[in-house]
């Protein structure tokens, strides 16, 4: 237990426990929402207390590992239209996505933000990394004040109550050698000295009492948009320290043929022999990475961040699960563009995608432990523990020194009747859906009750303005 006072008593109903389910099972929580004890019975020291009563199956908070906040809004706005061919492919997605960004105002920023923070809370996601590179104005000049679209995002999530993981993106090249181009404008930091005064003004937020449940990393973009001198200059500057490391890596073979034309190795190659890969380190996508080089980024500590829905809407390609996963290998979830912020259908994508590409079912399940027996459980606890990992964040399971981030699924729901708490998980896998989810804790305090967030209607009252506006501008 910590040293911390005791303050809240929850008996539980059905406690996922990183072992198995305690049913029932008995939690306290200490004044800063962190889990001082659990146990399957219940603690004598509780007769005088006031417990509170939690009916149903609680698990861990998802963890959303890949976030580009500002896509939410272009859902829907970017498939097809004139000009559209059977040639449609990621690129041809990105010229879009850049219009869109160059529409942005500081305020629609953060109303799309607060909305798609509402959402994953909704669906059962407590904590997000952002992958955020909306840095500069429409004219790609600073703000007055340079953290503006960074405070848009703390913003965002404060209003929500999410968890928040700002890993501000260095973009400095339209592709290896080549200067940033005009329609990345936004992205692009105008010297290295720039970026990481914001990441050091990120440090400081994070270190104050305003911003508990944030942590800070960086995101040098890709080999594509972040020179080798510079990603050795912005991974030096955080070296002795815990700060994560994220970057796009073989999302596209195009991108895995430019570096091997230009640094004479593909993209994860040219990472595993040239920077001090270890498990601060996060590979996102990684599609593309041969047999060979996911053993070693296994090997490396090295987690790779999966955003099946994205990837899926993107035509990137399929990442090689099963040889990853055999090699040891850690593997977060991610929802990238955002089209649907949700955990399980981020999974059931993944699962689905690579039953059908091996033709047989329950990809990652092993026999002889209920916690890896069934295909449900067995996505959400590796997902959750690398997550975690990833992100810096005390999450990833309901013991003892973490935070008390706790997702509440409604054992009334029609999906769930019937159900026990070994198949629970698959339930939701399978057929479920955000409707399973009844309510929400990130650090203690309940974010969502009874599917209602308490600032639910302004969020989305002011995301549903936001995006008329936008769209009337076309």
């Amino acid at each position: 237990m910590s040293d911390t006072a005791v303050v809240r008593h929850l008996e539980v109903t059905h406690l996922h426990q990183p072992s198995g389910w305690l049913s029932p099972g008995f939690v306290e929580l200490d004044a800063d929402g962190t889990i001082a004890a659990v146990s399957g019975t219940r603690p004598a020291a509780w007769v005088d207390a006031a417990v509170e009563q939690v009916d149903g199956y609680v698990v861990p908070g998802a963890v959303n590992v890949h976030s580009h906040a500002h896509q939410r809004g272009l859902a829907g706005h970017a498939e097809g239209g004139r000009g559209a061919s059977e040639a449609e492919n990621f690129w041809s997605w990105r010229s879009r996505m850049y219009a869109f960004v160059l529409r942005l105002a500081p305020d629609d920023f953060e109303a799309i933000a607060a909305y798609l923070y509402l959402e994953m809370l909704r669906a059962g996601f407590t904590t997000v990394g952002e992958f955020h590179y909306l840095h500069q104005d429409p004219d790609g000049q600073p703000y007055a004040n340079p953290f503006e679209m960074s405070a848009r995002l703390l913003a965002a999530a404060q209003a929500s109550g999410i968890a928040l993981t700002m890993l501000p993106s260095l973009y400095t090249h339209a592709g290896i050698g080549q200067p940033a181009a005009p329609e990345q404008r936004r992205f692009a930091h105008h010297s290295l000295d720039a970026y990481l005064q914001l990441v050091e003004r990120l440090r400081a937020a994070a270190q104050g009492a305003e911003h508990p449940l944030l942590r800070v990393g960086i995101a040098p973009h890709s080999l594509r948009a972040v020179s080798a001198e510079e990603l050795a200059q912005v991974v030096a500057a955080v070296a002795g320290t815990d700060l994560p490391i994220h970057l796009h890596v073989a999302e596209q073979t195009r991108e895995v043929e430019e570096t091997r034309q230009h640094l004479g190795a593909s993209s994860a190659r040219w990472l595993l022999e040239h920077a001090p890969l270890d498990a601060r380190w996060t590979f996102i996508h990684a599609t593309h990475c041969t047999p060979d080089e996911l053993r070693e980024l296994a090997q490396r500590g090295v987690t790779v961040g999966l955003c099946p829905t994205t990837e899926g809407n993107l035509g990137d390609g399929l990442f090689g699960l099963r040889e990853f996963h055999a090699g040891g290998g850690r593997w977060g979830i991610g929802t990238d563009a955002n089209l649907l912020p949700d955990p399980m259908l981020e999974l059931r994508t993944l699962e689905y995608t690579q039953r059908l590409l091996t033709q047989r079912r329950s990809i990652l399940v092993s026999a002889g432990d209920a916690t890896t027996e069934q295909p449900g459980r067995r996505l959400y606890d590796l997902a959750a523990r690398a997550g975690a990992q990833s992100l810096a964040q005390p999450v990833g399971a309901l013991v003892p020194g973490r935070r008390a981030d706790l997702v509440l699924l409604d054992s009334e729901h029609p999906t769930l009747i019937g159900q026990s708490p070994e198949t629970v998980l698959d339930a939701w896998l399978v057929a479920g859906s955000p409707a399973l989810v009844r309510s929400v804790m990130v650090g203690g305090r309940w974010v969502v009750r009874e599917r209602q967030h308490a600032q639910q209607e302004a969020i989305t009252a002011r995301y549903r303005q936001t995006m008329r506006t936008l769209l009337a501008r076309d």
